[in-house]
């Protein structure tokens, strides 16, 4: 990020340039229809922050995929109206693959909508002990931000953790947001099974699967390795074999359910 981005981000400016932002995507949805389009099939990444996301997004052209698009709009209004914004939302950036981490937290919006139902998803999994450590590792970068509205309407409103200023909090404290953490990953993992038409994809074998992606959306993924966020400075260390090793049994689980599905 340049200088002058990040000067600009944490201004007085930085809210009111978001809201301005947000305003003219919410307009290029209003005349965007809350119906069934045929032909609107996005398949959606629904793995939450720090999964490879951006990377998976950033392979394909913008007008193809993109992450996290009218992030600010979405969290907003998917608290009021999940279901017709969602369509809105689907029919105006009407593209072949989403990469959304917020969508993490609307599982049971998305199994129970008309359309959203019958979408194909994909989750990215990582073990439970690396995400954390991912997340609270790079959340501890952003302390600069004057507007993070992420960290307000995703961490504190839907997790339940106040990720900023994470390293001058108390032991107890970290403890119990890592707990929190722990607690989301594996609740919106479970939750997943309720999705019919779901691939869990390993992170390190995310270029392998962007080929089986390619037959599916029609297109040629260009990989660009310079969009793999790799965080240098981790102060944070989190380890917990037992809580991985959980994880990887859920996953074995889903898979083998989902295996079940297809051969019926």
């Amino acid at each position: 990020m340049s200088n002058y981005r990040r000067r600009l981000m944490n201004s007085t400016f930085a809210k009111p340039i978001k809201k301005t932002q947000a305003l003219i995507e919410f307009c290029s949805t209003i005349n965007s229809s809350n119906r069934i389009k045929t032909g609107h099939n996005t398949i959606y990444c629904i793995s939450p922050y720090k999964t490879g996301t951006t990377f998976l997004a950033a392979a394909y052209p913008n007008e193809v995929s993109q992450h996290e698009p009218m992030q600010y709009l979405s969290l907003k209004k998917f608290e009021n109206n999940f279901s017709d914004f969602f369509l809105k939302r689907l029919n105006a950036l009407n593209l072949k693959l989403e990469c959304s981490g917020f969508f993490s937290a609307y599982i049971d919006e998305l199994a129970n909508h008309k359309v959203a139902k019958n979408l194909d998803y994909i989750i990215v999994v990582r073990k439970p002990s690396k995400w954390i450590n991912s997340v609270v590792n790079y959340w501890s970068k952003l302390d600069y931000l004057n507007n993070d509205y992420i960290n307000e309407r995703f961490w504190k409103k839907k997790v339940g953790v106040d990720l900023l200023n994470f390293k001058f909090k108390s032991e107890s404290e970290q403890e119990d947001i890592v707990n929190k953490l722990a607690a989301f990953y594996f609740d919106f993992t479970e939750k997943s099974r309720q999705l019919k038409n779901i691939t869990y994809v390993k992170i390190h074998e995310i270029e392998d699967y962007v080929k089986v992606l390619d037959s599916k959306i029609d297109e040629k993924a260009k990989i660009r390795h310079d969009k793999k966020r790799v965080n240098n400075l981790k102060y944070y260390d989190y380890k917990n074999e037992k809580l991985d090793l959980q994880y990887d049994s859920l996953i074995e689980s889903l898979n083998s359910e989902n295996n079940k599905n297809q051969i019926n």
